[in-house]
């Protein structure tokens, strides 16, 4: 297939934890791929980068010419500082000059952060959102440009939780240490919800919905909170019975405290403190007919074969 007659994908934060798995999955799909990342870290030509962030018009009408599909995974989580700029102006800048370019689908990627702080015990897409920091404020703000300025194509919003992989395991951490502190922090919290979800699974959903029909701006979360097992105790099983090659059906999490201790722990250490039993549904991300490559156990398998571990 000659380069010029190939569809052009743009991804913004392609060096990231999800973007980085885009790029493979369109490189698969014979896309011609352009990379907007400050790390130039890709092997080999296939990829055209541009080493630049969201700062400047014109870089962003180069990088989005001729594209036809966007998937902005780019943000600042770390720096305060930066967060409006990146996350809001930046995003701002970004989808102008692709309502300019023409690019018929986007994928916007947010977090289910923005929900903020609730007292529902299971969120999904309706749950109003309050966010509690900066970020999460930030991060809002960028949805409601995606869905405004973006309306002349396709568009999805995406909310991934705990996003990991075998780099950045996050809970799966515990049970790969298993030091005497990490078994004592499974005993306590051990019945709270970890929220984790692959890399490879939102990166799943998000070509996933390229030939989707969207009218308008669709929301959804991409979670394993459907999974008994995404607790802190239940990963700890979970991770174990896979790293030893031991069957995982019946598997039950490891010894723990009732979700209530940990919160009134908080309460007496900090004088307030929330409750981490809230499960996100990912419902209407199932509703639709995709299926998650991973899935949970296929998950800690994954981080477990990328560590140099079993989990065949």
């Amino acid at each position: 297939m000659k380069e010029k007659s190939r569809p052009i994908a743009c991804v913004t934060g392609a060096s990231g934890l999800i973007g980085r798995r885009i790029v493979k999955l369109l490189l698969g799909r014979e896309y011609a791929v352009r990379a907007l990342s400050r790390r130039n870290d890709f092997a080999g030509g296939e990829i055209e980068v541009f080493g630049a962030g969201l700062e400047s018009e014109s870089v962003l009408a180069d990088f989005l010419r001729g594209a036809q599909m966007l998937f902005h995974c780019a943000a600042e989580v770390r720096d305060q500082a930066k967060m409006r700029e990146v996350n809001v102006r930046g995003t701002e800048r970004l989808l102008r000059v692709a309502a300019d370019a023409g690019i018929e689908y986007l994928c916007h990627f947010s977090s289910a952060a923005v929900t903020g702080k609730t007292r529902e015990a299971r969120v999904d897409e309706s749950t109003p959102c309050h966010p509690r920091d900066l970020y999460e404020e930030t991060k809002l703000a960028g949805e409601n440009l995606a869905a405004e300025i973006a309306r002349g194509c396709r568009v999805v919003i995406l909310r991934p939780t705990e996003v990991v992989d075998h780099q950045r395991p996050g809970a799966l951490a515990l049970p790969r240490r298993g030091s005497p502190a990490d078994r004592l922090k499974v005993f306590i919290q051990g019945g709270e919800r970890t929220h984790v979800i692959h890399a490879a699974d939102v990166a799943a959903a998000a070509l996933f919905f390229v030939s989707y029909p969207l009218a308008t701006p669709q929301c959804f979360l991409v979670s394993c909170d459907h999974e008994p097992l995404n607790t802190f105790a239940g990963l700890w099983a979970l991770y174990s019975a896979c790293r030893d090659n031991r069957p995982i059906d019946g598997i039950k999490p490891a010894p723990h405290l009732p979700p209530i201790f940990p919160h009134l722990l908080r309460r007496l250490w900090r004088g307030g403190g929330y409750r981490n039993d809230v499960r996100y549904s990912p419902r209407r991300l199932l509703s639709t007919g995709f299926s998650f490559p991973l899935g949970l156990v296929g998950a800690v398998r994954q981080v477990i074969r990328d560590q140099g571990g079993a989990a065949t």
